[in-house]
């Protein structure tokens, strides 16, 4: 299956009966590309953050709602897309779900838990400036795309990093955290009729227009 759905998302199922295992990714289509001049990072700070609490999962509880079950979630952000994913034992894909769901509409955005977030980012960043494979990397990029945005690092600086707010984190969620921009993904041992019930339930109140 491979559908638009009615609240504008892109539904993509691939029904696979070999294990009772199903993987549960969410895309977004924007990553460091979408970021302004002064706010190179935001896109990575964001992820980081939709694991930080929403009004009904305190701080801890979106991941352990997933690894309680034997799952294992994780994110990545590149200059195009924003991936949240789960791996979870097929008669809990449905916990998978709700929890990426739940990060992805209606993440807080609590001003003391980015403060703590902002500083793994920083360490995160001085971790890859010691790098020698990021490094170089890094400088192919630069090279490679002159002043293309893809030539900035998706991490950011540690200064255009420390200049995040809890504003600017609102104001790229709901430019970019659209229906219209998001990509639902599912393999593995689910049916795709139940499977398309599922996420316009567990999309219901994402934001439709920036």
């Amino acid at each position: 299956m491979d559908k638009k759905l009615p609240n504008g998302q892109r539904l993509i199922v691939e029904s696979v009966r070999g294990a009772p295992v199903v993987a549960v990714q969410v895309w977004i289509g924007s990553g460091g590309f979408d970021e302004l001049p002064d706010e190179r990072g935001l896109a990575h700070l964001h992820e980081h953050m939709l694991f930080k609490g929403t009004p009904t999962r305190g701080v801890g509880d979106i991941a352990a709602a997933v690894e309680r079950t034997g799952g294992q979630i994780n994110a990545w952000t590149s200059n195009d897309h924003t991936c949240y994913h789960v791996v979870m034992p097929a008669h809990h894909w449905r916990d998978g779900l709700d929890v990426l769901a739940d990060a992805v509409c209606h993440s807080l955005f609590d001003p003391e838990e980015l403060a703590r977030e902002i500083e793994v980012v920083v360490e995160e960043i001085r971790r890859a400036a010691d790098s020698p494979g990021q490094v170089g990397w890094q400088r192919l990029f630069g090279q490679a795309f002159g002043d293309h945005p893809y030539a900035l690092p998706v991490l950011g600086t540690e200064a255009s990093v420390r200049g995040m707010t809890q504003e600017r984190m609102r104001a790229f969620w709901r430019k970019h955290y659209t229906a219209p921009n998001t990509t639902v993904v599912l393999c593995g041992d689910v049916d795709e009729a139940e499977a398309e019930a599922a996420v316009l339930a567990a999309f219901a109140d994402q934001v439709q227009t920036p």
